[in-house]
């Protein structure tokens, strides 16, 4: 692992770069939990870094698939959410808006704090269509026989025998229909060159090593069947992978391939801690996003907070009270999540909104909070980070019931950190006419939150993630008894 990719805490202790050295001085801190969380703090990452391979430029003609990313003649790099063949407008919209160039549909992320240039110790990644890479043969052969090569995270795996592989599931989101969006597979690995099976028909899979992108977008997103492909860094070196699973509605372990002379070893974090976040579709993505490998907002927040192993338990048109009957439910509520919740045994319990109970009265959203938060405390002490949910009209029945609960469990050990009534002096999270009187200076309704008025679109989630952040960091964490 490269100097950049350790935590600031051991680089500034001057700690060799080793998995070893790394463990040998996190297991002699305090074992107390809030002590755990600060270091896991310590230990964050960014998920947005110079990647290795340099995002390329948007090209007239060119095939493009949803997750692949492209910058523009003005350095602004986009997303692509609905595939196509770039058309003859390049994407220019710098909002929330969706660029669409004649082809292809487009959203923009932003421009690059870093060089655009490809790292000149980059892999070369190829495509090698169905067959494994020359030289590489399939190694485990069988998966499912050696789960203690990988660290999973946010999820369980479960050997599909049928099919011949192993999904990773997050939880059940109703009887029978499994979730695992949010997930990611963590292994060592000291092969000059790998290979990587990537599932067709999926959202593909955002590769990290050492820390950075391997590529900005997704690997093999859209593939009408499965593809490998070929990471050639040409000299053996110990390398950490992390692979991270998007939208999928569950996501696949691809198969490896290297020769007999190399080696993989489970990844093991400086600090564990297991998390779980409960929510709505802020968590489980929509049409609009995330596409951005890693952009969950949950497994963003996760990596942005030291906590690698987050739990997704979000399920779009759900909450308190809302099942989503509309759309396919009903799905389980929060409260009737728990019982998968807990038996993860998470150390922190984080929850999200919920958007949808806002049809429901403040008392009705007030019983419910207090009866699913005090499920919560009948089974565990973990500490419970509440964000409520955003500020997309100005007042809501549901902020102002969770409000209204957490107030009434004091020196509980739960927090809770409102999105609309932001604290005095401060503006709520997302302006917009609706809620600036007096302030209409602010507005950024429009650079976050898509077209439906309600989901954010990529960028909105990094920027929910940030904000997140810096409530958990400044004004949640220090509170932890």
């Amino acid at each position: 692992m490269s100097d950049a990719a350790l935590p600031i805490a051991l680089q500034a202790l001057g700690l060799g770069t080793s998995p070893a050295n790394i463990g040998a001085v996190w297991s002699q801190s305090p074992s107390a939990l809030k002590t755990r969380l600060q270091q896991a703090l310590a230990s964050a990452r960014l998920l947005l870094a110079r990647p290795w391979i340099a995002p390329g430029a948007w090209t007239t003609g060119e095939a493009v698939k949803a997750g692949d990313v492209r910058k523009n003649s003005a350095g602004q790099l986009f997303v692509c959410v609905i595939a196509g063949t770039c058309g003859s407008a390049e994407p220019v919209t710098y909002t929330s808006a969706l660029s669409n160039d004649g082809g292809a549909q487009w959203s923009h992320l932003g421009g690059p704090q870093w060089d655009t240039a490809n790292d000149p110790a980059a892999p070369t990644l190829t495509n090698t269509g169905t067959g494994a890479p020359s030289g590489l043969s399939v190694a485990p052969s069988t998966i499912h026989d050696y789960y203690g090569l990988f660290t999973f995270r946010g999820c369980s795996p479960y050997y599909d025998s049928a099919n011949s592989r192993v999904e990773l599931r997050a939880f059940e989101s109703k009887a029978g229909s499994y979730r695992g969006q949010g997930t990611s597979v963590a292994f060592w690995c000291d092969a000059p060159k790998l290979g990587l099976y990537v599932t067709g028909a999926t959202q593909g899979v955002g590769i990290m090593v050492d820390g950075r992108p391997l590529t900005l977008g997704a690997v093999g997103s859209g593939l009408a069947s499965g593809n490998w492909f070929s990471i050639d860094w040409a000299y053996r070196k110990a390398r950490l992978y992390e692979l991270m699973y998007t939208r999928d509605i569950v996501g696949y372990q691809r198969v490896l391939a290297m020769t007999a002379s190399d080696q993989v070893w489970a990844y093991r974090p400086p600090v564990t801690v297991r998390g779980a976040f409960i929510g709505d579709s802020y968590l489980a993505g929509s049409s609009y996003g995330p596409f951005l490998p890693g952009n969950i907002l949950s497994q963003h927040f996760g990596r942005r907070i030291g906590i690698d192993d987050m739990w997704c338990f979000g399920t779009g048109g759900t909450g308190l009270l809302n099942t989503n009957v509309a759309g396919g439910g009903p799905f389980y509520t929060y409260r009737e999540r728990l019982p998968q919740v807990l038996a993860t045994s998470p150390d922190v319990i984080f929850v999200y909104g919920s958007t949808n109970d806002g049809g429901y009265t403040q008392a009705q959203v007030r019983d419910e909070a207090l009866l699913f938060l005090d499920a919560i405390r009948a089974a565990t002490n973990a500490p419970v980070f509440w964000f409520g949910h955003a500020s997309l009209t100005l007042t809501s029945n549901a902020d102002a019931g969770v409000a209204e609960a957490v107030a009434l469990r004091p020196d509980s050990n739960i927090f809770y950190k409102s999105m609309m009534s932001n604290g005095a002096g401060e503006l709520p999270w997302i302006t917009g006419s609706y809620n600036n009187t007096g302030k209409t200076f602010s507005s950024n309704n429009s650079q976050y939150i898509s077209a439906d008025g309600t989901h954010p679109v990529d960028k909105g989630t990094m920027y929910f993630v940030d904000r997140m952040v810096n409530a958990y960091t400044n004004d949640m964490l220090p509170l932890v008894a």
